[in-house]
């Protein structure tokens, strides 16, 4: 799959497309064609489909220029014309309402519901409605990666105090669509003014402010008003910028660099050779047998160990507890660990976290417990 993200201003953007078929979709374009016209034009890209995940309201979105551009389709969730009939009854609301307009006369080719698909050869994105920050916030899944839109951004939520917004819609949005996804999931947000690239689901479970207390929906609110600037006239921002911590409550909101840093661990991952970031099964048995042999770390979950067995040795810390268990790992940086899970996936993104901490020899065991047994190696 071809993917590029783009970033204006924190404003972010992204295209997919296939790599076989050159058949691909933008998402969330903003600022100026020039960057995306440039990239599908060197990637040799068919344009098919340019998406809004939601309607924004913070700046004027460039779907339909560009569909316009390139031949392609303009696609937005079915809930954009309620959502552009509610943005037409504001009338004063320290300008916001000229943005609004104008990205509510923007034409809509097509209307995704809840669960469709939009298919680009071997690429495709699922449509999935997660109002809160507007009526017609969705997500998109495609192949291990999340476009959060608005409504999930990396340590926080997108307010819900705009035309449209829910605080209920938000709450039910987050806890009851996107929380019961896989922890594996790569997060892409259409925002982020910290410097961060993208997050995984796991890792938001378990630092994202809006995710990681579970809170009744009145506490919710109370939450998100206390997290977000008041819109008024003083010009404070739209944008769903985090709180800097004072380091007196708990629910602060900064990241701190470590994000920054698992972001572009991330990236390098999935640009560099499988070899330098994986470890077979058979390599593993024979290290194993080495003086100096490596820690292992089985992510799964505790019921997986004791349904299917283990390695004899590895230590159990899940996969979204990392974070918070760090200090649980051997205190040497260049020890070598590996980690572990079913089919190799989770234990590629735990290797991810170790690495964004600073610990230099990390692989992840390629194939997992899957490949592990197909050879015949013991567990326990």
């Amino acid at each position: 799959m071809i993917f590029k993200q783009f970033d204006f201003e924190g404003c972010l953007s992204y295209v997919v497309a296939c790599s076989k078929e050159g058949l691909g979709a933008i998402i969330d374009p903003s600022h100026t064609m020039d960057p995306y016209l440039d990239f599908i034009g060197s990637s040799n890209i068919k344009v098919v489909y340019v998406i809004d995940t939601h309607t924004h309201v913070d700046h004027l979105s460039l779907a339909e220029e560009i569909a316009d551009r390139v031949g392609a389709r303009t696609v937005m969730c079915d809930q954009a014309p309620l959502q552009r009939q509610i943005g037409s009854a504001v009338k004063d609301l320290f300008g916001i309402e000229k943005i609004i307009e104008e990205n509510g006369g923007k034409r809509i080719d097509f209307l995704l519901k809840d669960g469709e698909e939009l298919t680009m050869g071997g690429v495709s994105l699922t449509a999935l409605f997660t109002p809160g920050h507007t009526r017609d916030s969705m997500c998109l899944l495609s192949h291990g990666r999340l476009f959060s839109g608005d409504t999930l951004l990396i340590g926080q939520c997108g307010r819900t105090d705009l035309p449209g917004g829910s605080t209920g819609e938000m709450y039910e949005s987050l806890f009851s669509k996107i929380a019961p996804l896989s922890d594996d999931l790569l997060v892409y947000p259409a925002h982020d003014y910290n410097g961060n690239i993208n997050s995984s689901l796991g890792y938001e479970r378990v630092n994202n402010v809006c995710l990681k207390t579970r809170r009744t929906v009145e506490e919710f609110g109370r939450f998100l008003k206390s997290l977000f600037p008041p819109l008024d006239s003083t010009g404070a921002k739209l944008q769903c910028g985090l709180k800097v911590s004072t380091g007196s409550s708990p629910e602060g909101g900064e990241l701190g660099p470590l994000m920054h840093t698992f972001c572009m661990s991330m990236e390098q991952y999935l640009i560099q050779p499988q070899g330098t970031n994986a470890i077979l099964p058979g390599e593993l048995r024979v290290g194993m047998d080495e003086k100096d042999k490596p820690y292992l770390l089985d992510v799964r979950q505790p019921e997986e160990l004791e349904a299917g067995g283990h390695i004899e040795g590895a230590v159990n810390i899940p996969v979204a507890e990392i974070p918070k268990r760090v200090g649980e790992l051997p205190a040497n940086l260049d020890q070598p660990i590996v980690t572990i899970c079913e089919s190799g996936f989770r234990s590629a993104h735990a290797a991810l976290y170790l690495r964004a901490y600073g610990y230099n020899k990390v692989k992840s065991l390629e194939y997992g417990m899957h490949g592990w047994k197909a050879e015949g190696y013991p567990v326990v």
